[in-house]
């Protein structure tokens, strides 16, 4: 007599035979940002588009995250339909968390926005005003010492956000 853990197991290797796969690990090929949607191959070589980034696609944004191209993914089938949606990724190109005032994007750069304000462009703002603060109309009228440092810091800023 079968045990309960072999009739499971039995079961198991039945349905991989004759239904569809539930998950996948492939390939990223390409990856359509708009759409939050990617293209996958996997170890056959079968290419699967239209893989969703995130399980409903309703144009709202909230959260989005983008695999690096060529990166491996583990890949879940949605319910008992043909689509299917990215799990998991091993490396991450950018993430992206929208809320109705907000936005925050971390890749190469980091975008910082809420409430129609950009945290760079505020940055840049305050730069300029404590630039202008060591000038009158008749040119400076305490000299910035720390000039090199100043512009470093601000360089800074502009590399590490956008």
């Amino acid at each position: 007599m079968a045990t309960e853990e072999q009739i499971r197991n039995g079961l198991q290797e039945l349905a991989k035979r004759f239904g569809p796969q539930v998950s996948n690990i492939a390939t990223v090929k390409s990856v359509n940002e708009n759409e939050a949607t990617c293209v996958l191959i996997d170890e056959d070589g079968q290419e699967y588009v239209d893989v969703r980034l995130r399980p409903v696609l309703t144009g709202k944004q909230s959260f989005l995250q983008i695999p690096k191209v060529g990166t491996q993914v583990l890949a879940v089938r949605i319910e008992d339909d043909d689509a299917w949606m990215i799990l998991a990724h091993d490396e991450t190109e950018k993430f992206l968390w929208i809320t109705p005032s907000a936005k925050v994007e971390v890749s190469d750069k980091i975008l910082l926005e809420a409430n129609n304000q950009n945290l760079l462009s505020l940055m840049e703002r305050l730069f300029t005003v404590i630039s202008k603060g060591y000038q009158t109309n008749n040119g400076p009228t305490i000299q910035l010492i720390l000039t090199p440092e100043f512009e470093s810091i601000k360089n800074d800023f502009k590399q590490l956000l956008k």
